[in-house]
């Protein structure tokens, strides 16, 4: 005979249950905002789990204080921003983990993935010898028309297109760069390597563009996503200006995160 299961004495201390002040709709929008953070930071598995599933309604509904109505609505918006799919019979799953990349380190490709335990992959698409225009002169401090280095790369990571990162970069790096294997290598720590310089600091300026028809396609998303474009130039210890990129991300497969700190109050300033 089956023996009955075991029902917690109703004195059994359990974990409060929390109640949202708010409308389903309301609640809707405040847990998807939860389980959005909680997908980027890998709670339910990330990219590198091989099923990433989250928990059954029931338990979100009562880890999160609400109905299980506003769970399914949540989970409908997450589904259409495309971070889950609902597989019937087995469960809603984590398709649109976003990898992070962290703007306060001054970091290539690689070095940034090296947490994630996911293959890099880098296709090559140009490295050639170019002029440098006005505009890129006056960034990279060398005289108009000078020889520059051009390098355009599609970026992978774990076999799905991650990003499309063009760099023009000094003529030092010019009989560096056009030999080099930059299938497997990053342009930060090959030019350190190779030039015996390094790298200090960079500027950087985020913006959110639509995907062009080429860049949609080697990206294998269609025309017009949204992208996460960053333009950066980046520094020699001693202050020469070295590599000016564009790198386009997908704003579906990634995130730019930082740290910041509040100043200090002027001691003059008695607001």
């Amino acid at each position: 005979m089956p023996s009955r299961p075991r029902v917690p004495p109703p004195a059994f201390p359990r974990p409060p249950v929390r109640d949202y002040a708010g409308t389903r709709a309301d609640a809707a929008r405040w847990v998807r905002d939860v389980l959005r953070s909680q997908i980027m930071e890998g709670a339910f598995g990330g990219l590198a789990a091989a099923n990433p599933a989250l928990p059954p309604e029931s338990t979100l509904a009562a880890e999160l204080g609400v109905s299980r109505n506003a769970i399914r609505e949540a989970l409908d918006l997450l589904r259409a921003e495309g971070l889950v799919t609902r597989v019937q019979g087995a469960g809603t799953f984590v398709t649109g983990a976003k990898l992070r990349q962290h703007l306060d380190r001054l970091e290539g490709l690689a070095e940034s993935m090296a947490g994630y335990h996911l293959p890099v992959d880098n296709r090559v698409l140009s490295v050639r010898e170019s002029v440098a225009t006005l505009f890129v002169a006056g960034k990279l401090a060398v005289p108009e028309g000078s020889p520059i280095a051009f390098v355009e790369r599609l970026r992978s990571v774990g076999g799905l297109p991650l990003s499309l990162d063009t760099s023009s970069l000094r003529p030092e790096a010019i009989p560096v760069l056009l030999g080099a294997d930059l299938h497997s290598a990053d342009l930060f720590s090959l030019i350190e390597r190779e030039l015996g310089v390094r790298l200090g600091w960079a500027e950087v300026t985020t913006e959110a563009v639509g995907a062009d028809a080429e860049t949609a396609k080697l990206l294998a998303i269609r025309p017009g996503a949204p992208l996460l474009l960053m333009h950066r130039l980046t520094y020699l210890e001693d202050g020469t200006p070295f590599d000016l990129e564009s790198v386009r991300y997908r704003g579906d497969r990634c995130c730019l995160t930082t740290t910041i700190k509040r100043p200090l109050p002027d001691p003059g300033d008695e607001s």
